[in-house]
């Protein structure tokens, strides 16, 4: 099993990176984040998951084995596939996922593309208690301020920066976690 790629990238697909590895070409999927940050040329290395079935083998990306391992966890999910955990991770960081899932907020889960109520309800109940296992996955850094964290959710769940910006700015001061300032800026957009 393949388990790190380092190369150059040659091409970016819409939801790949084509990695040239001593003339080999690997298309590895990555979130939609690593995707735009890696230029054309520039040499990678990252942490592989490797997929096989019986008619094929995908891999997927990861800049940290840390997200590759918040991955695996998706995967242990009834009903997650290597796809859907890659849209789910696509769509949320990582902080803005484990929030959730601490929290239980179903319908931050439920925004995200493939995810219905039950599997969001799944995904609360495999993960709750496994998060703590993974360095770097706790509940939100405040150092950056709760606004900032807020617009920087909003725009993993398909804000648009300005989309976000507009939803902070309207937001009270006195919000006190990321997870009230999502909240209220999904009832201000509702309404």
């Amino acid at each position: 099993m393949i388990a790190r790629i380092q190369g150059r990238v040659i091409e970016r697909e819409e939801k790949a990176l084509i990695i040239d590895v001593h003339g080999v070409g690997y298309r590895v999927f990555v979130v939609s984040a690593l995707r735009e940050k890696t230029a054309l040329g520039s040499e990678v290395t990252l942490v592989i998951y490797d997929h096989r079935t019986d008619s094929d083998q995908v891999l997927f990306g990861f800049e940290s084995a840390v997200d590759r391992e918040y991955f695996e966890l998706l995967l242990r999910v009834p009903s997650i596939g290597p796809k859907t955990a890659m849209g789910v991770l696509d769509a949320a960081p990582i902080a803005v996922l484990s929030q959730a899932v601490v929290t239980g907020d179903m319908q931050l889960l439920t925004s995200l593309s493939g995810i219905g109520k039950r599997t969001a309800e799944r995904i609360v109940v495999e993960l709750k208690g496994k998060l703590s296992e993974l360095p770097g996955t706790m509940v939100f850094t405040t150092n950056r301020g709760v606004h900032q964290e807020v617009s920087d959710a909003l725009i993993a769940i398909c804000f648009s920066v300005s989309q976000a910006k507009q939803a902070v700015s309207k937001l009270p001061e006195d919000i006190a976690s990321v997870e009230e300032g999502v909240k209220a800026a999904l009832k201000q957009s509702v309404s």
